[in-house]
């Protein structure tokens, strides 16, 4: 006779109720120091190899201010198919397991990124909803943010609108039909921001939040870094409605579970967002790009 050793559980009742309820959910310290220094130095690394590159790349988004002399990551794209220790976090960390909680033992990976906050350099981003860029046939789809350094309102921890997860998906698009990245203002104004929450907790914590939540995050105005390593993961039963923008070849693997026999919708309109298959840097360059054509009308 065989016997089976039972997961062990992260989340209490409460927090997965919390979840439902407010779109979010904070963990701290999940990881331990030591694995959290590591990452640091992997991330080291890459900054550091980007010193040979000259733009942005399929590895690197590079802020217009980098150089070889004063390297300036925005973003690492795909960690997770670059270096076993960000594939760890992915697959094999608590992690996934406190997503299962969450979503269900099915899960399907989606992307993953690392998002770089130089000190007083680091750009913020701007009040927008992932599910804008992404929609999927039902809502069980969220991202995971591992702080590899301590999140505060000086650096450009990430806020949320609790509860905003159980509204529409705003257009994402400018009256002229460009897409931009993040909402109108005339949408942001309707929203009551007064009750927004700033995530900003230790290194090694973990924030989750689901993807048509409404959150931002500010400038780094502190003389520390703010990187933030994100996996977004999915049901397996929910599917991606927009081209892979990701070129990883873990697009839409499946992580745990069974694959579904059928697909399971959500019901009303999903915004879609342009066709992004041959090629997509980042949403800092997007809404740069936009600002840059707003201040020139």
């Amino acid at each position: 006779m065989t016997t089976t050793t039972a997961r062990r559980r992260y989340l209490t009742d409460e927090q997965v109720a919390a979840y439902q309820r407010d779109g979010y959910l904070a963990i701290p310290r999940l990881l331990e120091p030591e694995r959290v220094d590591a990452l640091r130095r992997v991330t080291d690394g890459f900054v550091e190899r980007s010193r040979r590159v000259a733009r942005s790349d399929s590895i690197f988004d590079l802020d217009p201010r980098h150089s070889a002399a004063a390297p300036v990551v925005r973003r690492i794209k795909n960690p997770a198919d670059n270096d076993p220790l960000y594939l760890w976090v992915t697959l094999e960390s608590p992690i996934l397991d406190v997503v299962s909680e969450l979503i269900g033992e099915s899960i399907r990976f989606h992307h993953s990124k690392l998002n770089l906050k130089g000190s007083h350099i680091g750009a913020p981003v701007e009040v927008h909803q992932d599910a804008a860029f992404y929609p999927h046939s039902n809502d069980d789809v969220l991202a995971v943010g591992l702080l590899l350094d301590d999140a505060t309102a000086q650096n450009g921890a990430m806020a949320v609108l609790p509860g905003s997860h159980r509204g529409p998906i705003y257009t994402h698009f400018d009256t002229q039909g460009r897409f931009v990245g993040c909402m109108r203002d005339e949408d942001i104004a309707r929203l009551d921001r007064s009750g927004a929450v700033l995530l900003d907790l230790p290194a090694g914590s973990i924030h989750i939040h689901h993807y048509r939540l409404v959150h931002w995050s500010a400038q780094n105005t502190s003389p520390g870094e703010r990187r933030l390593l994100i996996n977004s993961y999915a049901a397996a039963d929910a599917v991606n409605l927009a081209a892979d923008s990701t070129g990883s070849p873990m697009y839409g693997r499946l992580l745990r579970g069974t694959p579904p026999a059928v697909v399971r919708r959500t019901a009303g309109d999903m915004p879609m967002p342009p066709d992004f298959s041959q090629g997509y840097n980042s949403i800092y360059e997007v809404q740069a790009e936009a600002a840059a054509a707003a201040a020139k009308m």
